[in-house]
């Protein structure tokens, strides 16, 4: 359970943006892999960026979740995190 002092760090501010989400898709016959991203609620676009392979995981999944923000023309500094089938990015303020 959270003390006091747990919830004194914790900010809850709302942006008007939601978090983005990143999924790997492993190959099939007629695709090599890919990742999509979209919006966590469901809502918006999604898009498919193909595996760039000259790249790391991370950094395969940063640039896919960069090009779905350039596209929402969604600016400012969002943060990246792993979970188990890709990432999630939130947005964390103006840089």
């Amino acid at each position: 359970m959270p003390t006091q002092t747990d919830r004194d760090r914790i900010t809850v501010t709302e942006t008007g943006r939601v978090a983005v989400i990143s999924t790997y898709h492993g190959p099939t016959d007629s695709h090599g892999s890919r990742i999509t991203v979209r919006r966590a609620d469901g809502g918006g676009r999604r898009i498919t960026v193909g595996w760039d392979y000259a790249l790391g995981t991370t950094e395969n999944h940063a640039e896919a979740i960069r090009q779905y923000l350039e596209l929402m023309e969604w600016g400012g500094a969002w943060t990246v995190g792993a979970t188990r089938t890709g990432a999630v990015a939130t947005w964390a303020g103006w840089a």
